[in-house]
């Protein structure tokens, strides 16, 4: 009797040390529940520091991008605030970088920053499309208002704002000045200051209608003394009107169709052949035109080499899939080509860079650089615009 007494007393012992262990691990998870969560640990975006792929350690802790000499701030995008890319003008003005951003902020309102001056809000975008930035995946080099269409509904919209019936012939009118008369503009281009233009039209050709028409004898023509024929056949039709990176010469590109051939020429009398069938496997790529007059183009059958009027001039490692990314310089063999976070050089050198947007060839004051922009996140859940400057 005795011993049984003694097992149920340790019988019940044993269960109320199970039920105070029970009750305090119930206790312990609820007081667990109850306290704040503790928030993750911050993590640094890497702005501009390349390298760190393969190093699992690096990629957990990332180190936060610094400004060099070569980069300035020169606005802030309030929080929730996001460039408007369709509205983006990056250009030289008066030897000067000139910018001009459009924002916008969750409330869909819009706001202008033009060289640190900041305007707004409006209820619609302040300004017309000037530049489209490109993108990674867009191929295209030459942009499309470099072509030329034909036809009533196709005019140039910049022609048809500046051109005027006087006496029955038609001029451009621009800066107070008549300049003509001429028989059709298929092109016309003004510089990022409003002040010279350079434009492409018909004079005269087989008949009265067709050169009324757009086809006939084509001149390239400026508002200074340039009036420089395109071909000698008065039988050509405009394809495409080009103007170098300055705004300091263009080109022409025609269809001569007496002798079934393309011929491109510069406002300084460079020029290049090639058979109609170039325009159409040509891959977007084409040609432009340098400040110093001279025909660039990258072969559709070789992309990675440039050629300068028709001669090879320099190679790159990789082909160039755009020539809005391709900086010319002077010494075509120290161009740069720029693509997914690289600077590819002529030489064969290569530099890795990261998260820039809008890069832009300058030359100013007799040096050229490449200007382009990083954005960095502040901590007030904003981010701080840089302007950089990579010198060549």
């Amino acid at each position: 009797m005795k011993k049984m007494i003694f097992l149920l007393l340790i019988s019940f012992v044993t269960m109320q040390n199970t039920e105070a262990q029970l009750l305090k691990k119930l206790k312990d998870k609820a007081q667990k529940a109850l306290e704040p969560k503790k928030p993750d640990p911050p993590v640094v975006e890497n702005n501009g520091n390349a390298g760190n792929e393969g190093n699992a350690s690096a990629s957990k802790i990332e180190k936060k991008w610094v400004p060099t000499s070569n980069c300035n701030l020169v606005f802030t995008l309030d929080a929730g605030e996001q460039f408007f890319y369709d509205e983006t003008e990056v250009v030289a003005k008066n030897n000067a970088m000139s910018y001009s951003f459009i924002v916008q902020n969750k409330k869909y309102e819009y706001f202008l920053i033009e060289d640190g001056v900041r305007t707004g809000p409006f209820k619609e975008a302040p300004s017309r499309k000037v530049d489209k930035p490109e993108t990674e995946e867009e191929s295209t080099s030459s942009t499309d208002d470099d072509k030329i269409s034909m036809g009533g509904d196709s005019k140039d919209p910049v022609a048809i704002q500046y051109s005027k019936t006087i006496n029955g012939k038609l001029y451009l009118v621009f800066n107070g000045k008549n300049y003509g008369p001429y028989d059709y503009i298929s092109k016309m281009k003004l510089s990022p200051d409003k002040k010279h233009f350079f434009a492409l039209v018909t004079i005269g050709g087989a008949n009265a209608m067709t050169a009324k028409m757009g086809m006939g004898n084509c001149f390239i023509v400026s508002d200074g003394t340039l009036k420089q024929k395109v071909g000698n056949d008065g039988n050509t039709i405009p394809v495409k009107f080009s103007i170098s990176n300055g705004f300091k010469q263009c080109m022409a590109t025609i269809m001569d169709q007496s002798a079934q051939k393309v011929l491109k020429v510069s406002s300084t009398g460079k020029s290049e052949e090639s058979s109609i069938t170039d325009l159409y496997t040509d891959n977007g790529l084409g040609s432009v035109v340098s400040d110093f007059g001279d025909i660039i183009t990258i072969p559709a059958q070789s992309p990675r080499q440039i050629l300068v009027n028709g001669e090879e001039a320099a190679s790159f490692k990789v082909p160039i899939k755009s020539m809005s990314r391709l900086f010319l310089l002077p010494d075509i063999k120290k161009s740069v080509y720029y693509e997914k976070g690289k600077f590819y050089r002529a030489d064969g050198t290569e530099e890795s860079v990261t998260d820039i947007l809008f890069p832009k060839l300058l030359i100013l004051n007799n040096e050229a650089a490449i200007y382009y922009y990083k954005v960095v996140k502040n901590e007030n859940a904003g981010k701080d615009v840089y302007l950089c400057k990579k010198t060549l």
